[in-house]
């Protein structure tokens, strides 16, 4: 509720060398959307979370299945570069194309017991293991 009431030059002086203000400012309008709308609480629901101003469909997995335990994938771009080697996927990492096929293989592939876990799992794979030069695709 703090960031919901506070002044936005307040917000961007406490985010000043951070850089990309533009994410403070949809910070502070998700966060009294969540207040108006949900009363303060977090949503648990991925399409409930879509909705709040700023959360795309990463966020909103990454929510979902990491602080509520749902079934919710992930993909980004450590998770494409995952994905494209695991089922040898062709086409350029930053193509819609591929980024489609990598959300519909999420989806099949998340862990419904574990989903965060699983999701915290392969993005920390790509992120230090199936780095973008090691190993070579």
């Amino acid at each position: 509720a703090a960031l919901a009431d506070a002044d936005p030059d307040a917000v961007n002086a406490a985010w000043a060398g951070l850089g990309y203000y533009s994410r403070a400012r949809r910070l502070r309008e998700g966060a009294k959307y969540v207040v108006e709308r949900h009363g303060g609480e977090l949503p648990s629901d991925i399409e409930e979370l879509r909705r709040i101003p700023g959360v795309g469909p990463y966020t909103a997995g990454a929510i979902a299945s990491i602080a509520f335990g749902r079934p919710a994938p992930v993909v980004d771009g450590n998770v494409i570069r995952v994905f494209a080697r695991l089922r040898a996927l062709e086409g350029d990492a930053a193509s819609p194309a591929l980024a489609k096929r990598c959300w519909a293989l999420a989806a099949s592939l998340v862990d419904p017991s574990e989903p965060g876990a699983f999701n915290q799992a392969v993005m920390e794979l790509g992120a230090t293991i199936c780095t973008p030069t090691s190993p070579a695709f």
